[in-house]
């Protein structure tokens, strides 16, 4: 049966999901897990653009594109950082509320091309985070990339000795997928310029077992709602 990804918001140039875990952002050869561009593609029944990417078991607000005459624009908005991501994250141990800022330098690993690695050489990563809920096992946080590296928000929590919560390249594998939700997009519409605030609800999961023994219930419902 073909698999089915929330839809947030449609327009006549624009479409934004929801995407699930384990679902990369687009096909690849031999791969055997159905991608999210193809299956948004199918559900809507027409082809589309995908203007950025989330990891594969990262979940959260994906913007494609309907047109591709809004393609240079919307490019031209993520190049000059005018729109504005957040991600919620729950890691293990005690996130301190001091930890306001992460600033680190980033590059590939030069054996295994999937992996990240912090060294002194590598390209500027910024990060600013604050505390949403903490036990002395697991925090949940919220996390605002300034740049965009690859791996950027695992790579921050690992730095300051809280890995993210089912991460199986930089922490420890666990039952349920990354605990990694692309939770929201701040953006002006391409074409109207209208404000659009575009938020994803965590997949059902968090709550059974990343929130779970954490004060979230009231913080959730507040950030979810219109």
């Amino acid at each position: 049966m073909q698999p089915r990804v929330e839809i947030l918001y449609e327009d006549d140039v624009l479409v934004v999901v929801n995407k699930p875990a384990r679902m990369p952002v687009h096909g690849r050869p031999g791969g055997r897990l159905p991608d999210l561009l193809t299956v948004v593609e199918a559900q809507l029944g027409r082809k589309l653009v995908l203007f950025h990417r989330l990891d594969v078991d990262t979940t959260g607000v994906v913007l494609l594109g309907k047109d591709r005459s809004i393609n240079a624009a919307v490019a031209a908005m993520f190049a000059e950082k005018r729109i504005r991501k957040a991600y919620w994250a729950v890691v293990r141990g005690r996130w301190l509320p001091p930890w306001t800022r992460i600033e680190t330098r980033i590059e590939r690993d030069a054996e295994a091309k999937r992996f990240r690695n912090v060294v002194a050489g590598g390209k500027l990563a910024l990060s600013t985070c604050r505390v949403l809920a903490a036990g002395e096992a697991k925090s949940w946080i919220e996390v605002l990339p300034k740049t965009g590296r690859t791996h950027q928000v695992r790579l921050h929590c690992l730095a300051m000795g809280c890995p993210v919560l089912g991460d199986t390249i930089y922490g420890e594998a666990a039952a349920q997928p990354l605990a990694l939700h692309a939770w929201r997009v701040d953006l002006r519409h391409p074409v109207s310029g209208d404000a659009l605030r575009l938020r994803a609800t965590p997949p059902r999961y968090w709550e059974a077992e990343w929130l779970t023994g954490l004060d979230y219930a009231e913080r959730l419902a507040r950030s979810l709602s219109p």
